[in-house]
């Protein structure tokens, strides 16, 4: 069965990628959770990763700890979401998966998507440019998707 695409209004893709460059100040990766309605693929708000744990970004790199998982899962319920996406920042142009993405996935359930962004996602990222979108498969497995834009869409609607 063919998974079905995220999508995301151009406006909120441009102020999750805004607030990425603005946490992570141009100089340590930052990250965010899509949110969308419950059984929904269209992404509707998402969280930054320091938001829920203020040390995420400490060291340069992104640690989360469990106590962000616990304010995740209370903002979802409180407000009916769900958790499809995480996004996160390289330094530089290359956005391949590290060790630590894909053996510690933000939410590891079957389906979840992960988006890597080039470039601490510097303004000539955008829209998808260089990004690389996978999805977790299980048991530490993902699947890359090259065709970007047909399993992620930003949308002006």
């Amino acid at each position: 069965m063919k998974t079905q695409p995220l999508k995301i209004l151009q406006s909120l893709w441009q102020n999750l990628l805004s607030d990425l460059r603005q946490h992570g100040g141009g100089e340590r990766e930052s990250g965010a959770f899509m949110l969308a309605k419950t059984g929904s693929r269209e992404i509707t708000s998402f969280i930054c990763y320091d938001d829920l744990d203020e040390s995420a970004l400490e060291t340069g790199i992104i640690t989360f700890h469990a106590a962000g998982f616990v304010k995740l899962w209370d903002h979802c319920q409180r407000h009916g979401l769900a958790v499809v996406a995480d996004v996160h920042t390289h330094p530089t142009d290359w956005t391949g998966q590290s060790e630590s993405d894909r053996t510690h996935p933000m939410v590891a359930i079957k389906g979840h998507v992960a988006l890597i962004l080039p470039d601490y996602a510097a303004p000539n990222s955008l829209p998808l440019n260089g990004a690389s979108v996978y999805e977790y498969k299980g048991s530490h497995k993902w699947k890359a998707h090259k065709s970007k834009s047909s399993f992620f869409q930003i949308s002006n609607l």
